[in-house]
């Protein structure tokens, strides 16, 4: 990834020239529903206050790959074949729950992060990426803190997260493929289905 110097501001806005009128993008992630994790986003954003936009509804998760976008279905072509087929693919690589350790602060250009990490999230992003991986960057496993409202020197912004590290892990026992509303770059996730890291069965929630 190349270097940046300085953060891209965002807007809270419909962004129609990227979803083409599609009214839902899918992605795999790991769910962080752990209340604690909750606590270190937040008090995050306190730290960045007055540089983040407002508003930032989706729930902590660690984005595994980006599944697709999708008319009003919502559902990118899942459901059939194509979930079929990456189910059987991931099963061989299930483990059990799997620990996922915050290892440092972090941004992009346009979003703050608390870096993570899990032996099995680069292998499980590789099988799922299908070519999909945008921009050519590299893949980071990352809790997404917000967007960020204005360019700021990213050094500077970067002090502002310099605090110590959860010295935690968080245990992990199912990957979701969750879905969201393209319109809204801040909205909440809606959970598809998820997949047991353990046994490998596969529990639908949304259905169409």
């Amino acid at each position: 990834m190349t270097p940046f110097t300085h953060t891209i501001s965002c807007q809270d806005r419909d962004f129609p020239e990227w979803h083409g009128g599609r009214t839902h993008a899918l992605v795999w992630a790991l769910e962080l529903r752990q209340p604690d994790v909750g606590d270190v986003v937040t008090s995050a954003r306190a730290r960045l206050d007055g540089l983040l936009l407002p508003r930032y509804e989706r729930q902590p998760h660690v984005t595994v790959a980006f599944g697709g976008l999708a008319g009003d279905d919502g559902l990118a072509g899942y459901g059939g074949e194509r979930l079929a087929n990456d189910l059987s693919s991931l099963r061989p690589l299930l483990e059990g729950p799997l620990e996922v350790s915050a290892t440092g602060w972090g941004s992009f250009p346009m979003v703050p992060y608390l870096a993570v990490e899990s032996p099995w999230l680069p292998r499980a992003h590789q099988l799922l990426d299908h070519g999909a991986t945008e921009h050519g960057m590299t893949y980071l496993p990352h809790v997404t803190l917000g967007h960020w409202a204005g360019e700021w020197r990213r050094d500077d912004v970067l002090d502002r997260l310099d605090a110590p590290l959860p010295t935690r892990s968080w245990s992990v026992g199912e990957l979701s493929l969750l879905r969201y509303e393209t319109h809204d770059i801040a909205g909440r996730l809606e959970p598809v289905g998820r997949l047991d890291l353990t046994h490998g069965t596969w529990r639908t929630v949304l259905d169409g």
